[in-house]
């Protein structure tokens, strides 16, 4: 009989120990499910996410979001972190297909040179919107989205830029000194 207490003492040991666990377990991942579904609401919504945990996204979403503000060079360079951060995230193709088309609206947004064509900038970053999505198709060849954006810029991409040099080129070619210091 007092082994059989014993035993049955032991027993309900472990068995308070591994219900604790359990239960402690099921607290954290009942905060994970509520914190991905508050994650899930955002970007369904296009919200900023910020969240320590979910970096890839939180950096993401920001780059996006300021893509949509027109904060183009900015997002371009947030989407370009993400690039170097997460080089094997299975949303590479995606980050690409972003890049090229953030080049394309914001030479899009600007006015033409005098001479009515693309200024040397706009065509550099019209330039670089084509290796971009390039890129992107690369990765995915059935990115639907990147292949349209690819065929409109090519289909209307001039074959130079203007040659008039702007007078802020001018000011900033006219502060570099002359001679050796």
């Amino acid at each position: 009989m007092k082994m059989l207490k014993s035993i049955f003492n032991l027993k309900g040991r472990y068995f308070s120990i591994l219900f604790l666990g359990l239960l402690l377990f099921s607290f954290y991942e009942f905060s994970r499910i509520v914190e991905v579904s508050e994650i899930n609401q955002k970007l369904v919504k296009d919200e900023l996410i910020i969240n320590d945990n979910y970096e890839f996204l939180s950096l993401y979403s920001s780059a996006y979001q300021l893509g949509e503000q027109g904060e183009y060079d900015n997002a371009i360079e947030k989407f370009t972190r993400l690039l170097k951060m997460f080089p094997e995230s299975r949303n590479i193709d995606e980050i690409y297909y972003n890049i090229g088309t953030l080049y394309l609206k914001d030479a899009l947004t600007k006015p033409l040179s005098d001479d009515g064509k693309v200024t040397a900038e706009n065509f550099q970053k019209l330039q670089s919107a084509i290796i971009a999505l390039e890129k992107s198709l690369a990765i995915n060849p059935d990115n639907s989205m990147a292949k349209f954006n690819l065929s409109l810029l090519l289909s209307s991409i001039p074959t130079e830029a203007s040659k008039i040099i702007s007078e802020q080129s001018v000011q900033e070619l006219s502060n570099i000194p002359i001679g050796l210091p």
